[in-house]
């Protein structure tokens, strides 16, 4: 892995609400970029559409950190997919299980949940400066009893999938570090098409039959077919491609 190209400043903090917020307030400020909020536990920790992250302490890793890409404003939410290519690289290296990824935000181990990412623009109190605050969740040293339930995609954690714990520490610095590069490639020439390539590499439902179930009530079933160069997720439905934009995917 490459050396970081920036040590960022590290607020870690025994107990937060959620470390996403307090992040979002740091970026409003004019916080640096890769600005890191880490703590034991949350109180009120969320992931993607308002849902609680359960967060217990001491076991598990809850961070954010503030990134400032150089992009165009509309480009901004390929954050998400190039941080699902860093933590699932990382955990990759770091652990050697198959990590894998989920469009648009979790990572799978084994068709298990073991992390999420929650991505949100800063309010644009410095339009010149824009920030996206990358919030994450992972299983780390978690016992099986102590994860919550999931009906669709039952949780795991990288103790339960290694049978052995892991330094949590260690893999916060990998993330860190992997999130930087990932960055840095996104904001290439061809970073974007390069981003979404690795994602599709990656993609732990790649070819399987799924179901979405779309904002409207609707639902659209296929092959997942991988994402686009816009962020989109590609279905092979009987009648040909359609794009999703958001959505919650299940297998069927």
């Amino acid at each position: 892995m490459q050396q970081r190209m920036v040590k960022p400043p590290i607020l870690h903090l025994m107990e937060a609400e959620s470390t996403n917020n307090i992040a979002l307030d740091l970026a409003a400020d004019g916080a640096d970029a890769y600005t890191v909020v880490l703590a034991e536990t949350q109180t009120a920790g969320r992931g993607r559409g308002g849902h609680a992250w359960m967060s217990p302490p001491g076991i598990a890793i809850y961070l954010s950190v503030i990134v400032r890409p150089r992009l165009p404003l509309e480009k901004l939410p390929m954050t998400t997919m190039a941080v699902g290519v860093a933590a699932a690289s990382a955990l990759r290296a770091a652990t050697g299980l198959p990590v894998g990824l989920k469009w648009p935000n979790d990572l799978l181990v084994n068709g298990r949940k073991l992390a999420g990412i929650l991505c949100e623009m800063c309010p644009a109190h410095a339009p010149d400066l824009p920030a996206v605050v990358v919030g994450i969740g992972i299983n780390v040293n978690n016992a099986a009893e102590q994860l919550p339930e999931n009906p669709i995609f039952p949780a795991t954690s990288l103790a339960v999938e290694a049978g052995h714990p892991f330094d949590r520490q260690a893999l916060v610095d990998a993330f860190l570090d992997a999130l930087q590069d990932a960055v840095t490639r996104l904001e290439a020439p061809d970073g974007i098409a390069e981003t979404v390539r690795q994602f599709n590499e990656m993609d732990a439902l790649l070819g399987k039959r799924v179901a979405i179930a779309l904002p409207d009530g609707s639902t659209v079933t296929g092959e997942e077919a991988g994402a686009a160069e816009d962020g989109t997720l590609r279905i092979q439905t009987a009648s040909g491609i359609e794009s999703v934009i958001a959505g919650s995917l299940s297998l069927t």
